[in-house]
């Protein structure tokens, strides 16, 4: 029997040991290659599915159908913003000729989704803790928009660093026009999941 026959898949099961397992986080947010669709789309999925756990943290205050109403609420807000937001500003690179195709911008839009979410889906336990001791709503107020914000801007952050690259192979003139189209941009989608939130989570904002 050929040595080589034994040996190398022992070497290569040992290299594969040697080799520390990819985290979580990592399998979430790391590109792999060239965009696939359904792997972004898995991605913006978990995004979502880790975003619904922050709801149904903060609509355990109430209980019953709250905790439901909340947990599709949370998410509403980001996939409002995949859905409206992001076509549009597909729309204005489009008329900038910007050279950013539907992959790049799909894949910047799940990976933002999947950061915010797993800011969120981190801060479910304490905010479990804090909405079932805290008698005081407005404080109850505060800091699950609290939570919302941070997981918001570093999802927009995230969107705003994923096109920096190709933005950079722009000419002159759509670089120009997305020095003022991208901060519009990351207003409007703010102000469009903030408005979302307000009218889908009456627990934060004092309604019953």
């Amino acid at each position: 029997m050929n040595v080589d026959t034994v040996t190398m898949p022992r070497a290569a099961h040992e290299a594969a040991a040697e080799e520390p397992a990819a985290s979580f986080a990592d399998g979430l947010l790391a590109p792999r290659g060239d965009v696939r669709w359904a792997d972004e789309g898995r991605r913006l999925a978990v995004g979502l599915g880790l975003a619904s756990l922050f709801g149904a943290a903060i609509g355990l205050r109430h209980g019953g159908l709250a905790i439901m109403a909340h947990a599709a609420g949370v998410p509403l807000g980001i996939l409002a913003v995949a859905l409206v937001a992001v076509p549009a500003f597909g729309i204005v690179l489009a008329l900038a000729n910007a050279p950013i195709d539907a992959a790049t911008l799909g894949r910047a839009t799940a990976r933002a989704a999947a950061k915010g979410g797993l800011i969120l889906g981190g801060l479910a336990p304490a905010a479990v803790l804090y909405v079932v001791t805290v008698e005081d709503a407005i404080t109850v107020s505060v800091v699950g928009f609290g939570g919302l914000i941070l997981a918001g801007a570093i999802a927009l952050r995230s969107f705003a660093s994923e096109l920096r690259e190709p933005l950079r192979a722009a000419t002159a003139g759509a670089q120009m026009a997305m020095t003022l189209a991208l901060p519009a941009f990351l207003f409007f989608t703010a102000a469009l999941a903030v408005r979302v939130w307000w009218l889908a989570l009456p627990i934060l904002t004092g309604a019953r």
